[in-house]
């Protein structure tokens, strides 16, 4: 990666979250209705644990206990790795090697405010390979649009602001 966009810029500022007296059924029906693989446990906003779905998978389903009947606290990840909103996606994707991890909550000062994971930096790193061999091809003066994810498609684009919104042009045309 060439350039160090800050995590914020990449980030899922909709985390799935929960507490930790929930259950792991409910916990695992959020994780599918918010189509991903994790859930951070929260306290007053706090990320206190992480559990993934490894993790019920190991040491719920494997182990034959009754997912209704067993509380997050009992399974979570902790303590939490986390990352600031400012730290630079190279140094999330550090973190995560060196942890064996694949997501990283995101926190300012010690609130919740997003996630980043290997898939979004995976995104970024073709997504900023094809964008710098276009400007490579041919070089577009552009005024100091900036790189993110779309908060709508979650693809890596130019941002436009909309409504306090950070979209690609693509769902701008659709807003």
């Amino acid at each position: 990666m060439e350039a160090d966009i800050p995590v914020k810029e990449i980030m899922t500022r909709e985390v799935c979250v929960a507490r930790k007296d929930e259950s792991v059924l409910k916990a695992s029906r959020r994780m599918i209705e918010f189509g991903v693989g994790s859930i951070v446990v929260v306290e007053n906003g706090r990320p206190v644990g992480i559990v993934t779905e490894s993790d019920i998978i190991r040491k719920v389903v494997a182990r034959n206990k009754v997912p209704s009947e067993v509380k997050l606290e009992e399974i979570m990840t902790y303590p939490i790795i986390t990352i600031k909103p400012t730290a630079s996606i190279r140094e999330a994707a550090n973190i995560m090697l060196k942890k064996g991890i694949r997501r990283l909550p995101v926190v300012d000062g010690e609130k919740l405010v997003g996630i980043v994971t290997d898939t979004d930096i995976l995104s970024v790193s073709i997504d900023l390979g094809e964008y710098l061999g276009l400007i490579k091809e041919s070089y577009i003066e552009t005024e100091s649009e900036e790189i993110g994810k779309c908060e709508i498609c979650g693809r890596i684009a130019e941002l436009i602001d909309v409504d306090g919104k950070r979209i690609c042009e693509d769902c701008y045309e659709s807003y």
